[in-house]
Formats: structure tokens, sequence, C-alpha cells
């Protein structure tokens, strides 16, 4: 026979199968993540993928055809300004496909990732790092609801469920490093004390509203709510808009982006507009005249500082953190430095503690294959009655000869190993011991 070059991957592969390991050469094929973050420009793709708003049965209907259709176990897990799917043991070319079909949708703008990269996307999302409001608590509570549902509806089994048990896990490590034990203030809560403190300055004012979503009717609701009448709500499409709340609608002035374009004048404008890069820049400044208090509710930012005027005031992504957290803008970016660097830490302690036991369950396996040959060769007539004692000590030998290959070695030098031994065996018996080492190493490697 041909010398046989042995890869210590593919001894492994003959170990007992343990579901809840996921090995970490394994990782990136075990699971996939497709991420879509809304904007303006997918907003309506983001519609007809999210499950916000579903049934409880709707949605595990959705989740059982896709799964079917795909033939693999996927997670799908929908927050109010994101759609995520994560498949297990299925590739993220596949896994979009099988959505596009299920769907009915053609080239979703998915964000693709796999293994470790999926699971340090999720963590980051959890921990609220990817969050408007850092810290908050709420996207991490809506994981753990959708784990529950793919449970209590066994969308998906035990081991897979794990994995997101460990981005729960790693997310109240960081939580805790960074301090954040309990979750901020809602954006809701931030936007109408905010606006009360702006209002009992100037009372009856007009009001700019950009975006008619689920968060401009809530800007809208609470200015309403606060007396305020002369309301403007700015939309892409005006009567469509109007149709998702008629009662708030009939009691504003609905126009479109391209009537806002006419400069106007406003006490107040809020920005709940679904955009991937600024829409107001230096270049296009924002359409209002006047002593303006900008609110930019919008994640990514909507509006830059330098499109707007010298005597407006913009209140945004660096002012709703100081005031969530009470952090100094200027730490933002430390602060996520922090994260990351958190992140990274404990992703490598997860993969070291993987890698460790999987060379101890692989030296484990080793040494319980020489053992049962060690068995065999008591027994067997070539076997002297003096060198029994002998034979279990000789196959430690030879499984630790093994599991010391840093990651492959000749067939040829494996059997050196055995049939230069010192230790006195009798011709036969170690041509036995010889022929039942190679049998075994070819076996597990499904050669010769």
């Amino acid at each position: 026979m041909s010398d046989l070059l042995v890869k210590i991957e593919a001894l492994a592969t003959g170990m007992p199968s343990d579901p809840k390991h996921v090995g970490k050469e394994k990782m990136g094929g075990k699971i996939c993540l497709l991420s879509l973050k809304f904007d303006s420009s997918n907003i309506d793709v983001a519609k007809r993928l999210t499950t916000e708003g579903l049934r409880l049965s709707e949605r595990v209907s959705f989740i059982q055809n896709l799964s079917k259709y795909l033939d693999a176990e996927v997670f799908e897990f929908s927050t109010c300004n994101r759609v995520l799917y994560a498949g297990f043991d299925i590739d993220p070319e596949t896994l979009a496909s099988g959505i596009s079909k299920t769907t009915g949708l053609e080239d979703i703008p998915f964000q693709a990732m796999t293994g470790s990269d999926a699971w340090r996307h999720l963590v980051k999302i959890c921990c609220g790092l990817d969050s408007f409001i850092v810290g908050e608590l709420q996207v991490m509570s809506q994981l753990r609801s959708s784990i529950n549902i793919h449970r209590e509806n066994n969308l998906i089994q035990t081991f897979n469920l794990a994995f997101f048990e460990h981005v729960i896990s790693a997310t109240r490590i960081i939580r805790k490093e960074l301090g954040y034990t309990s979750s901020t203030e809602s954006m809701l809560n931030l936007a109408t004390a905010s606006l009360e403190a702006i209002l009992s300055e100037k009372g009856d004012v007009s009001s700019v509203v950009l975006g008619f979503g689920e968060m401009g009717v809530k800007a809208v609701e609470t200015l309403q709510d606060l007396g305020q009448t002369n309301i403007v709500v700015v939309s892409r499409n005006p009567q469509e808009s109007a149709n998702r709340n008629r009662a708030l609608a009939e009691r504003c002035k609905m126009i479109s982006y391209s009537d806002f374009d006419a400069k106007i004048e406003a006490d107040i404008v809020i920005s709940t507009m679904r955009c991937s890069s600024p829409e107001y820049t230096e270049a296009k400044p924002l359409p209002i005249i006047g002593e303006t208090a900008i609110l930019d509710f919008s994640w990514p930012p909507s509006i830059e500082q330098n499109g707007i005027s010298k005597d407006q005031n913009l209140l945004g992504m660096e002012h709703w953190i100081q005031v969530a957290r009470n952090i100094d803008p200027t730490e933002y970016k430390i602060l996520m430095g922090k994260g990351d660097e958190l992140i990274e830490n404990i992703q490598n302690r997860y993969m070291e503690a993987l890698t460790n036991k999987n060379e101890g369950r692989f030296r484990a396996f080793i040494y319980g294959q020489m053992e049962e040959l060690s068995t065999s060769w008591e027994t067997s007539s070539s076997t002297l009655e003096k060198e029994i004692p002998q034979l279990g000590a000789f196959a430690r030998e030879i499984a630790t000869w093994i599991c010391q290959q840093n990651s492959s070695f000749y067939l040829s030098e494996l059997m050196d190993y055995v049939n230069s031994t010192s230790r006195s065996l009798n011709s036969n018996l170690l041509a036995e011991v010889s022929q039942d080492v190679e049998t075994s190493i070819r076996a597990l490697t499904a050669v010769g």
C-alpha cells in the first residue's frame, strides 16, 4: 500500500458526534447570518420581510415554510428597524435564495456573515452598541422573545438555540463591564421631555415632522397631546402616509418632500426619516428658515451640522447619547472601541474553550481506540502471558504519539514508531499490533 498522509482533522471525523459541540474549524460552515437594517432605500423590501406586526401563528407558519423549503433550521428575528435570519448548516447564498423564493422578493440587500463574524454582529446588536441610544435593552428583550417562540414551537433544536444563549451570555458580561445594568429611557420619553422643555418657553409653535412611519406617527401624536395644532408632516407619498393614521393626519398638513424643498418657517423640526446617509448636508441644506430647534431621531443621522443655519440648534445623535447615558460626546468613540475590545476578548475565550474541548475529546477518543485494540491483543493467540501487562501501556504510548503530532503525519512514521518499540514483544504479536493500528487509522480516515 502507498504511504498515507494522515490529517489530524480526518481522524477527528471518526469521533462520536456531539450535537452540542461546534468546533472552531467548523464554525464558519455551521451558521450564517443575513441582516437587513432599514433605511429609505430598502424600506419597501423590509416591510415585506419583517414579521413585526404578524400574529404568532402567521410568524410560526412563515418560519416553518422557509425551513421546509431550505431543508435547514432557520432562526428569524425582527425588530422595529431590522430583520435578521440565521441559518444552520447552510451557506448565506442558499439562505438568501430561499428567503427570496418564499417571499417573492428578488435581490434583497442583505449583509451576510458566517461563523464568528455572525456571533460578533449579534452580540454588538444585543449589547445596544449598534443602537441609536447606546446600551438600550429592547433588542436583547426581543431576542429572548424570539428564542422562546422558536423553542416553544419546535422551530429549532436545542443545540442550535445554544448559539443564541451564548450571545445573551456575552451580552450580559459586556453590559456589566460597560456599566449598562439597566436600560435607558425610551426614545419617546426623551423626545417628550425635550419637546416639553422647548414648548414651555415658546408656547404654541409651528412644527415640521419628517416622515410618518412608526416614529413619525408617535412624534405627531406627542405634539398634539402637548396642545400643538400647527403641524406639517413631510413624506414621500402624503396620501399613502395619511392612511396609516387618518385621525392624526386629518389634524396635520401633509406635504411631499418636493413641496418641502421650498423653504418654510418652523420653530421645531423632528426628523424620523429612514436613510443610509445624511439627507441634509452642506451641499443640500435643510429648507427651514428661522430660529429652529431640530430634533433628529433618525439612525443613521439624517441631518448634518453643516446642513443647518447658524441660528438653528441641532439635537442629534451626540445629544441623545449624552442625555440617555450621560456620556460626553467625545467619549463616544472610546466607548465603541471598548465595546469592540470586550467582544473580541470574549470571542477569543470562547474559541479557545471550543478548541480545548475539541482537543480533549480527540485525545479521549484516540486513547479509547487504542485501549480497545490492547484488549484484543491481550486475548490474541500470538500473545505470551508475560507480555500481557505491557500491552495497555504500549497502546497508551501509541495514542500519545498520535496526539502529539501537530496537524498531520505519514502512516509510515507511525508504523516505524510502533515497530521500533523497545518493549519485549514477540515478532508475531508485534506484527499483529502494527497491522491493527494501521487498519484502525486507515478506517478512521476512510482510506484503503
